[in-house]
């Protein structure tokens, strides 16, 4: 009580007063906790890691000998090179072996074959011995041996050899290049040289448009829709769902300690269960707040700058700084406006839930419902974002609308340009109108819940702390 007095600023009405003395003593508390500490230098430094992750990955790959693969070519007599062929395919750029069809890349393979890399990601051998090849796959010497053969109507066959599964990534390249491998064969058996190869295969010009006259430029293609809007988006909406889940969380065992202790029945004596609940709320929305943007900015950074980290530890040239494709700042201003009314939704319904228990093995239980709701919110705006389920869908749409998943399917509908600007607003204004509801709610279970101990969490245990007067 005597802490709820310290605030007492003159001039602000008494509610208030004690509203904001509970915030203070939140923030205050829990920010000089060692795990707050800590766990914020751990997320610092776990935001820059994965910020630099292209970075890291480029540096230990300068010195990363690559993948070994054999061909056994036997009595094939193949009309192509297999092994400079297979080197070249495998080594060249992930669109010329995955984005696109195979024999798209049978002609570039036999005629102009591309810069090899400082260090290859895969080295292709010639061997003369399929059992002793076999054995190299057996003891982690080499990755896979294709070994090659003629089939009934003279096409070449290949047989894959590799400890890998079939739909591992080396193998789905290994496969999509000897697919492109005998179209070079059977194109050159029949006499077609590989100038007219080139030009017969050579892909045509492919881009992406909007329906939307007045749609901005979208992606070119679709890598740079995965690299880009589809990344960024998929990365602010886990971003989004794990500070909801967690930040409600330090509200739910805040009130947990607090009724543990006894101290919520003194507390209650000085201000109201609505005051207490929004306090406390704010209190710990503000610390979260601060801690994110603790951590955001040094990996914000870490981005932006990325260019000119990899020239200093590549000792390549570093670009200019600029916000990275997909994001944008109306993107950036609907992310934070979804972050504060999404945590204060669901952080008042932890508060009120949490209130029902006594003990903190209990509060995963009691807060269960309110996880599986968020998750499902949550993984709808994946699968939109993914294509998974159309993002313009009528249940996506309809659920962008509903306060406890609009968070996330309004952010996963703003990244990929289907809300507009009014959409974003009359969503906001349904979360605005819903959490003092919600807070509502969470204050009678709170002020019921401060009399019940040694209950379990059941909906009559629910319904009753709602029915009490």
């Amino acid at each position: 009580m005597n802490g709820l007095r310290s605030l007492s600023t003159d001039g602000l009405p008494r509610g208030l007063r004690n509203l904001l003395a509970v915030a203070r003593r939140e923030f205050i508390s829990r920010g000089r906790t060692r795990t707050f500490k800590w766990a914020t230098v751990f997320l610092v430094v776990a935001g820059v890691l994965l910020a630099s992750a292209p970075v890291i990955i480029q540096f230990f790959d300068r010195t990363s000998t690559g993948d070994r693969v054999e061909v056994v070519v036997g009595s094939t007599a193949p009309s192509v090179d297999v092994v400079l062929a297979l080197n070249q395919i495998l080594n060249a750029s992930s669109s010329s072996t995955i984005g696109g069809s195979p024999s798209a890349s049978a002609a570039p393979a036999a005629t102009a074959a591309p810069a090899k890399p400082a260090t290859p990601d895969v080295v292709v051998v010639a061997a003369t011995d399929l059992a002793t090849a076999r054995a190299h796959v057996g003891d982690g010497s080499s990755v896979a041996v294709l070994a090659l053969t003629r089939d009934s109507a003279g096409d070449l066959a290949f047989d894959l050899y590799t400890g890998n599964g079939p739909i591992s990534r080396r193998a789905t390249q290994i496969q999509q290049a000897a697919i492109a491998i005998a179209v070079q064969d059977r194109l050159l058996r029949a006499g077609i040289s590989p100038i007219d190869q080139a030009r017969l295969f050579a892909p045509p010009t492919f881009a992406f448009k909007s329906a939307d006259p007045n749609a901005t430029s979208g992606p070119a293609s679709a890598d740079d829709y995965l690299t880009g809007t589809f990344m960024i988006g998929f990365a602010l909406t886990i971003a989004l769902f794990m500070a909801i889940i967690l930040y409600g969380q330090w509200v739910a065992y805040s009130v947990v300690e607090e009724k543990a202790s006894r101290v919520m029945e003194v507390v209650l004596a000085a201000a109201s269960p609505f005051q207490l609940l929004a306090g406390k709320v704010i209190g710990v929305g503000a610390l979260a707040l601060l801690q994110y943007l603790i951590v955001l900015l040094p990996t914000v950074a870490a981005i932006l700058f990325q260019g000119q980290i990899a020239g200093f530890v590549l000792g390549s040239g570093g670009g200019g700084v600029s916000l990275p494709e997909g994001i944008s700042i109306p993107l950036l201003l609907a992310f934070g406006v979804m972050l504060v009314l999404g945590f204060g939704l669901y952080s008042v319904l932890y508060a009120g839930a949490a209130a029902l228990v006594s003990r903190q093995e209990d509060i995963n239980q009691i807060v269960a419902p309110l996880t599986l709701v968020s998750t499902a919110g949550y993984l709808v705006a994946t699968y939109a974002g993914t294509g998974l389920i159309p993002i313009d869908s009528p249940l996506v749409v309809v659920l962008s609308y509903i306060p406890f998943f609009s968070p996330y399917l309004m952010l996963s509908r703003v990244g990929m340009g289907t809300a507009s600007p009014l959409e974003l607003v009359i969503a906001g204004v349904l979360l605005l109108v819903t959490i003092p509801a919600a807070l509502w709610v969470a204050a009678r279970l709170y002020r019921s819940g401060v009399l019940m101990y040694g209950q379990r969490p059941t909906p009559r245990t629910f319904l009753r702390a709602l029915r009490a007067r």
